[in-house]
């Protein structure tokens, strides 16, 4: 499913909301989300295109429901962006927060996906875990391996 191009600058404003620059030290601030969020729509099957297509709609349209505002997110400053998505991820209908949280979980995968983000968080050094093993709890200490 392929986003419009004012669907894509909804998406860069939004994930920029929920992952503002300066996050890991800075490594992903040049990271243009609406561009990564366009990409991604691009792949997956069109229902899950779909939802996060949904999900863009409904979280700019939604301060006249969580602010009680006649704006769109974009007409908000920064303060009142972070206030329509918190009241959005704590809303009281269901869908309401999945939606959000499914943008807001999309943003993130998108951001950490970056081969610089593991190398920021040294995620490949040795004597880190690796991708492919996994760790389970102890028995004794209920604690990770």
């Amino acid at each position: 499913m392929k986003l419009r191009r004012f669907e894509v600058r909804w998406a860069s404003t939004i994930g920029r909301a929920l992952l503002p620059p300066g996050l890991l030290g800075g490594v992903v601030d040049d990271v243009d989300l609406g561009e990564a969020i366009r990409r991604e729509c691009s792949q997956p099957p069109w229902y899950a295109a779909l939802l996060l297509r949904a999900s863009l709609w409904l979280t700019w349209f939604s301060p006249p429901l969580t602010l009680r505002r006649l704006r769109t997110f974009g007409g908000l400053d920064s303060a009142a962006r972070e206030a329509a998505l918190e009241r959005l991820l704590d809303h009281k209908v269901y869908v309401m927060r999945a939606t959000t949280t499914f943008l807001k979980l999309s943003s993130c995968m998108l951001l950490l996906g970056q081969d610089r983000v593991m190398r920021a968080i040294r995620a490949y050094e040795h004597g880190h875990t690796s991708r492919s093993t996994t760790t389970a709890p102890s028995r004794e200490t209920g604690r990770l391996s």
